[in-house]
């Protein structure tokens, strides 16, 4: 069941490799057998995705077939949702959706209105201005307009055909935060991506309204650029600084409470 985030534990380090930014994940939908893991290393004009057959795979780096993809990335807020990767086509607001098991592109695009290019990344630059992500209900993306002044606004999005199903202005300034995931329709926002920091600010969907959190979040190498939930396995993915890390989460969950999602 769905619950709120009361705590983070101390972070796992899965394997160190690959540049200081980039993004690693496997699927949040499909079943536990399938223990594949991507890895797209960097956040710049990349091209070049990762599969590894297994997680232990992945750490011992052997077994892997390699995609190209026919658009360049930009960012680190890619995610895999049931064998598809979405993703921000570079020096655009487009999103794309790759299908891994037929190596092509089904779907792109257009976000309204959603900056790129560095207009709203994170604090920590790299082109993060679109971040895709999964949850127990779907598929978000967390963005930011000029409409709403720079503040993250939050949508619902279909996974097959990209279209904005609705959407949340946060009033959290995105430029001001270190990143940020969804947890059972709640958004939460880490006030850095240095060391020192924590989970600062939650949005609830459900009740289009937030509150200040202070979730305490260890981040041993100082550096995150990519920060996502897995609903399957209830994890937290990073990437810090070179390294691919997990925390576990822990939800609080009141059978029957008001306003549960």
């Amino acid at each position: 069941g769905c619950g709120k985030l009361t705590g983070v534990s101390h972070p796992v380090t899965v394997r160190a490799s690959g540049s200081r930014f980039g993004s690693w994940m496997s699927d949040t939908v499909t079943p536990s057998a399938d223990t594949r893991v991507w890895y797209m290393d960097g956040y710049y004009k990349g091209r070049r995705v990762l599969e590894f057959r297994s997680l232990a795979d992945f750490v011992s780096g052997q077994n892997f077939v390699q995609h190209l993809l026919p658009h360049p990335w930009a960012g680190t807020g890619h995610v895999v949702f049931n064998g598809s990767l979405y993703y921000n086509k570079f020096q655009s607001n487009v999103a794309v959706r790759y299908h891994f098991r037929s190596r092509s592109v089904l779907v792109q695009r257009s976000l309204p209105g959603a900056g790129y290019n560095n207009t709203f990344p994170y604090s920590w630059g790299g082109f993060s201005d679109i971040d895709f992500m999964a949850d127990e209900s779907g598929l978000w993306a967390v963005y930011a307009t000029n409409q709403n002044a720079g503040n993250i606004v939050l949508s619902k999005v279909d996974p097959h055909t990209l279209e904005v199903l609705r959407s949340w202005d946060t009033g959290y300034p995105k430029r001001s935060a270190g990143e940020s995931f969804m947890i059972c329709g709640v958004l939460y926002v880490t006030n850095s991506h240095l060391a020192g920091a924590k989970i600062y600010f939650a949005y609830h969907t459900n009740a289009s309204s937030y509150e200040y959190t202070d979730i305490p979040f260890h981040n041993q190498y100082s550096h995150i650029s990519m920060l996502d939930y897995n609903p399957r396995e209830r994890v937290l993915y990073t990437w810090n600084n070179g390294h691919q890390v997990v925390y576990n989460v822990t939800l609080f969950h009141v059978i029957n409470a008001p306003g549960d999602v």
